[in-house]
């Protein structure tokens, strides 16, 4: 009897095995089996792993890289005229996962002239490691072992996780498709700058993430990135991206301002953080996280031109940060958050997320 119950045992897994393995590599909601060819169906992609895959198939088309979060997804790398950049974001994404990619590049042969890095809330406050249980977030597999390989891909056939994303796509297909989607994947790997913003800001919330919480360990691992570029003369600028204030509002109110005190002592920075005319105007942003290309266009003309608006670089955006000056830029943050009338109660009207970033 129990010899029959196992060839059972045996014969369902092998009928199940044909029948779910193509089935879920054909829907394939994030991505991963069709990377080369990578589809907008609704479901966020894993775009650390879809862009590391990219870079690593065409070693020889870049020979600079846009680290950060989504954030940075809306400045366009074609405007950064120093170099042939990709941008490398995805969603939350953090220093030590950016670490991580550009020592995979390296190992490969791929040692860029200029790597610039967008650093955040998210840079302080995500653990890399909470990225390990999202399937859209899950680090590229470096580790090039058989079973390390083999984890990774496995983690993909999910049946739940198949059944909720195709109740996703089915919604998405009677959606405008994206017919520019797979070209910027694969070519310049922003978002699309055409979307104009359209943010309705009655009752607007703070974006945060109820696993958010000061994380001190990512200083040590810009150092670590810091030191890798030294280390192979790779040009390194990093700046803060320009959160948006009602989000930076919940931010000061956890902590943020150590953090950008202290990363001067790590590396200079572009500052681009605070209360100022660009994170109090509304229609700089699609919500209360993503700047919009015009902001992107602002960044890039301090940091590659040395040009800011007076008025915003007295408010601190654009300003050129290091060990010898942040305290300056502290006065003024810390005038801000005292005197900055906010439209909201930011520090109670706050989004909730659990996964979104």
């Amino acid at each position: 009897m129990l010899k029959k119950f196992i060839i059972k045992c045996i014969a369902f897994a092998l009928i199940l095995g044909v029948i779910f393995i193509p089935f879920s590599v054909g829907v394939d909601p994030f991505n991963i089996f069709h990377v080369s060819a990578p589809r907008n169906n609704g479901v966020e992609p894993n775009k650390n792993y879809m862009k590391m895959h990219n870079v690593l198939t065409h070693p020889d088309k870049y020979d600079s890289f846009l680290f950060g979060s989504s954030r940075v997804g809306f400045i366009d790398v074609g405007k950064m005229d120093d170099g042939v950049y990709y941008d490398m974001m995805y969603s939350e994404g953090t220093p030590k996962e950016h670490l991580d990619n550009l020592k995979v590049m390296i190992a490969h042969g791929i040692v860029p002239k200029h790597v610039v890095m967008g650093v955040d809330d998210i840079s302080y406050f995500v653990d890399p490691d909470f990225h390990q249980n999202q399937l859209y977030r899950l680090p590229y597999p470096w580790d090039t072992s058989l079973s390390e390989q083999a984890g990774f891909y496995l983690r993909y056939f999910d049946l739940i996780t198949l059944s909720q994303s195709l109740e996703v796509m089915k919604e998405h297909a009677e959606k405008d498709y994206d017919p520019d989607y797979q070209m910027r994947i694969l070519e310049t790997g922003t978002e699309n700058l055409d979307i104009p913003p359209a943010f309705n800001y009655d009752g607007a919330k703070a974006w945060w993430s109820d696993y958010y919480y000061p994380r001190e360990k990512v200083l040590t691992e810009i150092k670590e990135l810091v030191d890798l570029c030294n280390e192979h003369d790779i040009d390194l600028r990093v700046f803060t991206n320009p959160v948006h204030a009602l989000t930076y509002a919940k931010d000061i109110d956890n902590g943020y301002l150590v953090f950008l005190e202290e990363l001067a002592e790590v590396t200079p920075y572009w500052n681009f953080s605070g209360f100022n005319g660009v994170t109090l105007d509304y229609t700089n942003y699609y919500e209360t996280s993503h700047y919009c290309p015009a902001v992107g266009d602002k960044m890039i003309d301090s940091i590659y031109k040395g040009k800011t608006d007076k008025k915003l670089l007295a408010e601190g955006f654009g300003m050129y940060v290091t060990r010898d000056n942040v305290g300056e830029l502290m006065e003024i943050l810390k005038e801000q958050a005292i005197n900055f009338d906010l439209p909201v109660n930011t520090y109670s009207a706050t989004i909730n997320r659990t996964d979104e970033e």
